[in-house]
């Protein structure tokens, strides 16, 4: 299912002149990220949020603030 999502979005990159590289990978997840970031010639994160309740102090997902700060580049969080 997550190769079908990202085809799509390769598709919808080409569209638009850009390319974007790919990966799926199995683990706990804000690990699984910063570790493929650590392991490749990887620049900037953008990742989606859920994010909390309204009156939640903290306004992002646990995997996102976790990425956040663990990761040793750019972070881009889009909610």
């Amino acid at each position: 299912e997550a190769e079908v999502v990202l085809d799509d979005a390769r598709e919808v990159a080409a569209e638009h002149g850009t390319s974007i590289e790919t990966a799926v990978e199995v683990g706990e997840p804000w690990r699984a990220i910063v570790e493929y970031v650590e392991d490749h010639d990887v620049d900037h994160v953008i990742m989606g949020s859920h994010g909390r309740t309204d009156d939640s102090p903290v306004p992002l997902g646990s995997v996102a603030e976790t990425v956040m700060r663990r990761s040793p580049v750019l972070v881009s969080i889009v909610k």
